[in-house]
């Protein structure tokens, strides 16, 4: 499980790495554990599936928020609490409906509200298939959204996002509503409409503050919060192939010393990730340091700040493969929503886009190298300008002429490359994208200045063998993560802003 922080100092003795001051910071944790995962992509365009993940690795019960956000402002589109038992795991479809998206679910685990249940014109639905199991499917919406401003409001923008999961809390599993989620010998909760009631009018978790308090933080053991992990698969069964990734964990989301009381009613849009606490654990190197952050959201910005990233590409039509890179920007709703962008981000949300340039270059297996063209992106969607510019919070730039993911128009950008396989290098660097002044791009801390952009996301490449015959399928996919370089102006701080 976790939990704190290695001191930096003992662990600089260990090892002899130089370390900076030993706090119980939020960080991203490599071992794939956490109190908040991000999973950068879900899809039901083209004939997808994406398959969603998370096993609570716990011996407590855990309270986690369930976020799903479309993929061009972030805006959110369904959440449910769902309250895992312990070494419980929760697993869900998100599939076409109608022209949108929405989330079936076989599985038993307790959610408040229950899915399957009314949601206004987007109401879902509960089907018994028999042997005590039942399908239940709870469509996305588009209430956020669907307001003044926006230039597309149809339900179709739900089709594609990412998605949040978000600990709010432990309870103890031998008693009470904690004991109310764990599965009996059926494999069902035991009583999972406690748990709902326990928020509706004068329930146990009901107050002013549409808040409940479960148990300290840490746990009565001081080791309960964490140890969530998760992964998700797009699958396209026409197509033959499975493109899966892990969700990317954060760790001491919530100050283990003032924790917060993230335990929210069903209904409220927190916690969001701007309720994460402000300081971060970053390595720059070898050298761990703190810094510290006017926001949660900044704080985590700062976990997936990137000079650029790099991976590879496939285009080769001997093998009939194509290439997506998915970019997935999950803080910027954060930064781009006011009158004027807050860095690193510089554009602002105007109803359809929010536009950041960016520098794309590319080189073969053999070392040949490209610049980027001057023309940008083409195809882009058709609400972007020429340029190379990524205007939505989750984008795909796609290789070549065919699609890995087959994304819709509004996010997918077009990337003919020279060469039919290599690398590629996507740069956020002010200099590097053509943007000037000292302010862009740059995200200031306490402690020093984070240059760049805050991405995560991977390359999706999807191969044929065309040669075997007597139809057999023989289609293969794979997932390759974005490898970055990250960039840090030591001593730099808020004052870098106001030069």
């Amino acid at each position: 499980m976790k939990k704190n922080i290695l001191s930096l100092a003992v662990a600089a003795a260990l090892t002899g790495v130089v370390a900076g001051s030993a706090q119980a910071a939020m960080h991203i944790n490599d071992k794939g554990m956490g109190e908040a995962l991000v999973y950068p992509f879900y899809s039901t365009e083209g004939g997808n599936d994406t398959y969603i993940h998370v096993v609570n690795t716990t011996a407590y019960t855990k309270a986690v928020k369930v976020r799903f956000i479309e993929a061009r402002n972030s805006q959110e589109v369904l959440d449910f609490n769902l309250y895992l038992s312990p070494e419980d795991e929760w697993a869900g479809v998100i599939t076409a409906s109608g022209a949108g998206a929405k989330i079936r679910t076989v599985d038993n685990s307790c959610t408040a509200p229950a899915l399957g249940g009314p949601n206004g014109s987007f109401s879902g639905s509960q089907t018994n298939l028999g042997n005590g199991v039942i399908q239940r499917d709870q469509p996305f919406v588009n209430f956020k959204y669907n307001i003044a401003g926006e230039e597309e409001r149809s339900i179709s923008r739900t089709t594609e996002g990412y998605i949040e999961i978000i600990e709010m809390g432990q309870l103890d599993p031998t008693t009470g509503l904690g004991l109310a989620a764990v599965h009996n010998e059926n494999g069902v909760p035991n009583n999972c409409g406690n748990i709902v009631t326990a928020w509706n009018a004068g329930g146990t978790w009901t107050n002013s503050s549409g808040q409940a308090q479960l148990l300290p933080w840490g746990g009565e053991d001081g080791d309960a919060a964490g140890g969530l992990w998760g992964y998700g698969v797009v699958i396209n069964v026409a197509e033959g192939t499975a493109v899966s990734y892990d969700a990317i964990a954060i760790d001491t989301f919530n100050d283990p010393e003032e924790p917060a009381n993230l335990h929210f009613t069903p209904g409220n849009e927190l916690p969001s990730l701007n309720e994460a606490q402000t300081l971060a654990t970053i390595f720059d190197g070898a050298i761990a340091d703190d810094y510290g952050f006017t926001s949660g959201a900044a704080a985590v910005s700062a976990l997936f700040m990137s000079a650029n990233i790099n991976n590879d590409y496939v285009v080769d039509e001997a093998i009939n493969a194509n290439t997506d890179w998915v970019v997935t920007m999950p803080t910027k709703r954060f930064f781009v929503q006011g009158a004027t962008a807050t860095p690193p981000f510089t554009d602002t949300w105007d109803g359809s886009v929010a536009c950041e340039p960016v520098d794309l270059s590319h080189w073969d297996r053999e070392e040949a190298f490209v610049p980027p063209p001057s023309e940008g992106f083409s195809p882009r969607p058709p609400q972007v300008d020429a340029g190379f510019n990524l205007c939505t919070e989750v984008s795909i730039i796609q290789f070549g002429d065919e699609s890995a993911l087959n994304g819709s128009e509004s996010i997918t950008y077009g990337f003919e490359p020279m060469y039919d396989a290599g690398w590629a290098r996507l740069g956020f660097l002010a200099d590097d994208s053509g943007l000037t002044g000292a302010t862009d791009r740059v995200l200031p801390s306490d402690n020093g200045a984070f240059l760049g952009l805050p991405v995560i996301g991977f390359a999706a490449i999807n191969y044929q063998n065309g040669v075997l015959g007597d139809n057999v399928l023989a289609n293969y996919a794979a997932t390759v993560k974005h490898k970055s370089t990250q960039v840090i102006e030591a001593g730099a701080t808020a004052a870098l802003l106001a030069d």
